[in-house]
């Protein structure tokens, strides 16, 4: 890992921990476009300390929405059928 790298480590616990390793040069591309339309008093841009904490919501977020589908699917009923009589 060089500096500026970003380094995400996932762990369920009880398992095994999964890395994922991002260069630097992609962070500073990927930070650049974030702030593409950032920059004011309500929405300042971000830095590497700001987009630390954005990823990792960014991840929770992403994970309590595909909860949420789940839920909400499995809530659905389903429409009842029959066997028309003949």
């Amino acid at each position: 890992m060089s500096v500026g790298d970003i380094t995400i480590r996932v762990e369920v616990e009880g398992g095994t921990a999964k890395t994922a390793t991002v260069l630097s040069g992609v962070r500073v591309n990927a930070l650049a476009w974030m702030n593409r339309s950032r920059g004011d008093e309500d929405n300042p841009n971000l830095t590497d300390d700001t987009y630390s904490v954005h990823l990792a919501n960014s991840a929770a977020n992403g994970i309590i929405h595909a909860a949420k589908k789940q839920l909400t699917a499995a809530a659905e009923p389903t429409t009842p059928t029959f066997t028309a009589a003949t």
